[in-house]
């Protein structure tokens, strides 16, 4: 029996070897081709995924500019409101000037007459 026990042995392990290679041989020929299918696609998903992400940074930059630009807009909104209430108050300040200066005319006519009637 123990003859026999080395040779069953060695012939069982030949046997499994082939059995092991082929059943790897046979998973390699199932799986190969749709990892390598796989790895294509993840390529191409990740080549996407970086256009996509630099679409979105654009994106985000010209959001920015035109916020920036809106900013800017709404001050000059701003300095065209400041500037027509600046001409308003100057419009004022010459009316009342002018009402200012007829008073004042008016005031010394008043005081001349009074000076010619108490002369008199």
């Amino acid at each position: 029996m123990s003859a026999e026990e080395p040779k069953n042995e060695s012939s069982i392990n030949q046997e499994d070897i082939k059995t092991v290679q082929l059943l790897a041989k046979g998973l390699m020929e199932i799986y190969e081709p749709p990892i390598a299918t796989l790895s294509t696609h993840l390529k191409e998903l990740t080549d996407k995924q970086e256009a996509v992400h630099n679409m979105i940074v654009s994106e985000s930059r010209r959001l920015d500019d035109l916020q920036n630009d809106a900013m800017l807009d709404a001050l000059l909104a701003e300095i065209a409101t400041n500037k027509e209430k600046l001409t308003s108050l100057t419009n004022t300040m010459m009316s009342l000037h002018k009402r200012v200066q007829s008073l004042q005319v008016r005031a010394s006519n008043v005081e001349k007459a009074a000076k010619s009637k108490a002369s008199a």
